[in-house]
């Protein structure tokens, strides 16, 4: 009866922590939200921080990319941290989730602070971007470096990197069209105060993985942003729209109480 007793107590301490590393991780939420922006209706498969690294693998994301694009997206974007390190990470399994999502719909993306440069380069990783870009474009996607592009009646802006501090905002929006809907792509939404000057009605980001390990009821402690008002979801800051996905990947293979998230998101007038 003493041992049956002591299992009992045991046995969550056991299966909790193995949740959080080996089910959670791979319990993928698609989420679904409509934003309001004056052009035709389209769908947009929004995806960021897929960190294959540390053993993380495209197989452990392919259920979840799979389940965006089985929505029919319109245009897909990614907002940066494909990788936690540019040192052994699934660089094959990466280029065909990629390929993938590129073969589906029209697909831009920035980069993230993980993905290469400065910030990166002071903590052991490659103080350059260029092998994840390389690998971004060369799977058919437009990569946004500080530019714009325009799709349809909507004008894409990416920035580069606010850690790495080269982000440039006046680059990126210089001779954009005016009067037409714009939407920002930028890895950290912390980014917003110094692209306030810039004319963008919504803003996509990433970066926090909505805290990633979660206390329910809490404020995330742990998520990477000076502003944790905005660590997910949709919201309105100063007349704008901005939205922060959780993420697919999961760095460390840990997520508690915050699943992955594939976010589509409905623009129409």
């Amino acid at each position: 009866m003493q041992r049956r007793k002591l299992l009992a107590m045991a046995a969550p301490a056991i299966v909790v922590p193995a949740w959080f590393r080996f089910g959670e991780p791979h319990w993928f939420e698609l989420t679904r939200r409509r934003v309001k922006l004056g052009v035709r209706r389209r769908l947009v498969l929004h995806v960021s921080d897929l960190h294959t690294s540390d053993g993380l693998t495209a197989e452990d994301l392919e259920a979840g990319l799979e389940m965006g694009l089985r929505q029919r997206p319109d245009l897909i974007c990614f907002t940066g941290d494909f990788v936690t390190t540019t040192r052994g990470y699934d660089r094959v399994g990466l280029e065909r989730l990629l390929r993938r999502a590129a073969d589906t719909a029209a697909t831009y993306a920035v980069l993230g602070n993980h993905d290469g440069g400065a910030w990166l380069g002071r903590r052991g990783g490659s103080a350059s971007p260029r092998e994840i870009a390389d690998l971004v474009e060369g799977a058919g996607i437009r990569l946004l470096r500080n530019e714009w592009v325009v799709d349809g009646d909507l004008t894409l802006v990416g920035v580069e990197d606010y850690w790495s501090g080269e982000l440039d905002g006046e680059r990126a929006f210089g001779g954009a069209p005016e009067g037409v809907a714009r939407v920002l792509l930028s890895h950290n939404p912390d980014a917003k105060g110094e692209l306030v000057e810039q004319g963008w009605d919504l803003m996509l980001s990433g970066h926090t993985h909505g805290g990633q390990a979660r206390l329910p009821g809490w404020t995330p402690p742990w998520a990477p942003v000076a502003d944790k008002r905005y660590v997910e979801g949709l919201h309105e800051w100063g007349g704008r729209q901005l939205f922060v996905t959780r993420g697919m990947g999961s760095p460390k293979h840990v997520r508690a109480f915050c699943r992955p998230e594939v976010s589509i998101l409905e623009f129409g007038a």
